[in-house]
């Protein structure tokens, strides 16, 4: 397998740098994010380093993991290392000749990318911030308060969980949920069985681990529906990654009010998780948006929560 180190960077409007890929080359004539191969001896940030230098005549100062990701198109399998380039000095510029362009995010989808660019193009439209609307704040009401106050905050996706409540009193608040979340833009994950779900007309569906275990039986059911799982070890990860989920969340990070029975993983071995992960994952137990710095720099794409987000973000 092929390792490539490939580099996000944005400059201060949030546009993204891409460049095109010579005709005569692998996947040539489409854009990509701009890198190269690991050599014998290099690891990802030195590689990323030295293939920006010479591709693009800058000089990268921090760099900060994003995703991994493995494709194989037929001919070679590739494993793409991509960081979000924080910080470089320099003007980018083509050096091998190649056209560059700087992107808005929105508008990545109107350009020809490599299919394992696509994962990162799916990844950089995700928020940071995952918030749980969860029934532990109170009732119906309470819930859909909260959810109107993150939205105010800026809030674009969210979890809706209620587990003390029967199907229909659920099925009845996730409408109310999702007129409001349309009205808003913001996409709106309900936690339930991938089957109810689709009873309640959800585009999109958070799954506890059991199920996502139980889905390996019935991968069927995905279709048409978008889902993002909940993860505790490295096997649901990697399940929830061969089944193509959105995205996963890793818990428990730290120790929490609502289960402090439970040990909880430790910076540490979150980080550790992540090195054979190739989904963007999300940070949980404990956390909340003033965790998001160290979150990213153990190589979490953000932080989700309940508790962390009823403060002031």
């Amino acid at each position: 397998m092929l390792t490539v180190a490939v580099g996000v960077i944005k400059n201060q409007h949030g546009e993204v740098l891409i460049s095109k890929r010579a005709d005569n080359v692998h996947q040539g004539g489409v854009w990509e994010f701009p890198g190269g191969k690991v050599e014998s001896g290099e690891n990802s940030i030195t590689a990323l380093k030295r293939e920006l230098r010479e591709e693009l005549d800058i000089a990268v100062l921090s760099s900060r993991p994003l995703l991994k990701i493995r494709h194989d198109y037929g001919d070679v399998s590739v494993c793409l290392e991509v960081r979000i380039v924080n910080e470089y000095q320099g003007k980018a510029r083509g050096m091998e000749g190649q056209p560059i362009q700087w992107v808005a995010i929105s508008d990545l989808k109107k350009y020809s990318f490599p299919e394992a660019n696509v994962a990162i193009i799916n990844a950089l439209n995700l928020p940071q911030y995952y918030p749980i609307v969860d029934d532990s704040i109170g009732g119906e009401e309470a819930m859909l308060n909260h959810l109107n106050a993150l939205m105010a905050k800026g809030c674009t996706m969210v979890q809706l969980r209620a587990k003390s409540l029967d199907k229909k009193a659920y099925k009845r608040l996730v409408g109310r949920a999702t007129t409001v979340c349309q009205q808003n833009k913001v996409r709106l994950f309900v936690n339930a069985s991938i089957k109810d779900a689709i009873e309640m007309g959800a585009h999109a569906v958070h799954l506890s681990a059991k199920e996502l275990r139980g889905l390996k039986k019935t991968p069927a059911l995905l279709k048409g529906i978008a889902f993002a799982a909940s993860c505790h070890n490295v096997e649901e990860l990697s399940l929830a990654e061969e089944l193509g989920a959105f995205f996963a969340v890793l818990s428990p990070v730290c120790k929490t009010q609502s289960h402090p029975e439970i040990s909880p993983l430790g910076w540490e071995c979150f980080e550790r998780l992540l090195e054979s992960s190739a989904l963007p994952v999300f940070a949980l137990g404990g956390v909340g948006p003033k965790d998001i710095q160290i979150a990213q720099s153990r190589g979490a794409y953000g932080v989700a929560g309940i508790r962390g987000f009823l403060k002031k973000a």
